[in-house]
């Protein structure tokens, strides 16, 4: 399924044993079921005798890979063993709960010379302590703080991307006003934005204090700008440093550009040569084209 791509995604884990009171997915996929540790690493193998340069692993809870396995494992571990015991240049991971991003993980990242990306995807919904434990989401805003500072700290040029939600039942302008000022505050590179939308069966659709949509769809927009604000300046950021990029197509003889992913995020159009697809090059970012995409020379 992936013999025209750069990159792949393997699924190791399935359903969630949390119970968020917005989300229906833990009754739709049931409890938390991870791949068994052979199982990833021979995905691991057929994919690297296919081409593949980069795998993304995901899974519904990720966090909690290898909890349900005996012997018990961890993502921390599978990433590890991926690293030591495949051929595969770049692992990239998908969202992890604040919760479950061990610094063992994050250690991990800054000293694999690149083989696991500089790139951290995890789900805020709020910065309002308040609107957090309705939610039945287990940490703070001060946590959520704390750890992406010590992210930022430890790994200063790497992708934190994060989830939002706008307008959740009870979301006062003070709450919502406490979410923007966090994440304003923050090293973030991007925001996934979305606003509530009640799903029957949950708790929370039950829940008085309805946030009208009109206040909601505000609220998402002011977020979306921010995010965007965010995304420009980390992308400026990157103009004068290296970074390793996997080309997504090759050079087109028209503009002279290949374009490709670099493993902290940023979409590049590499310029001063004839690159193939689907490899692996040193470029340095030398500006931010008009359409928001960095550009790099070999």
């Amino acid at each position: 399924a992936f013999e025209d791509r750069t990159r792949a995604f393997l699924k190791i884990q399935d359903g969630c044993n949390t119970r968020c009171t917005y989300c229906i997915v833990p009754y739709a996929r049931g409890q938390s079921r991870s791949m068994p540790v052979q199982d990833v690493l021979e995905h691991m193998h057929a994919l690297a005798g296919k081409a593949v340069r980069e795998v993304v692993l995901t899974g519904i809870h990720l966090g909690v890979y290898g909890a349900d396995l005996t012997p018990s494992n961890s993502l921390a571990t599978i990433i590890e063993t991926i690293v030591a015991k495949t051929a595969i240049e770049r692992i990239r991971l998908s969202s992890i709960e604040p919760a479950e991003v061990e610094e063992r993980i994050v250690a991990f990242t800054a000293q694999s010379g690149g083989r696991v990306c500089r790139h951290f995807h995890i789900p805020l919904q709020s910065g309002d302590n308040g609107v957090l434990r309705r939610m039945g989401r287990p940490y703070t805003r001060e946590a959520f703080f704390d750890l992406v500072s010590r992210i930022h700290a430890r790994i200063p040029s790497a992708a934190i991307g994060v989830d939002v939600m706008a307008g959740f039942p009870g979301e006062s302008e003070a709450a919502f006003d406490n979410t923007y000022q966090l994440l304003e505050t923050l090293p973030i590179t991007y925001l996934h934005v979305f606003p509530y939308s009640p799903r029957k069966g949950t708790p929370a659709a039950t829940y008085p204090q309805k946030i009208p949509e009109s206040t909601a769809k505000e609220r998402c927009r002011r977020l979306r700008e921010l995010g965007d604000r965010k995304r420009t300046a980390f992308y400026h950021s990157m103009i004068g440093q290296r970074l390793d990029v996997l080309t997504e197509t090759r050079t087109d003889p028209e503009t002279g550009q290949a374009l490709g992913l670099s493993d902290n995020y940023v979409p590049v159009a590499v310029m001063g040569g004839d690159v193939e697809a689907n490899r692996m090059i040193s470029v340095r970012i030398t500006a931010i084209a008009p359409d928001g995409r960095a550009v790099g020379r070999l």
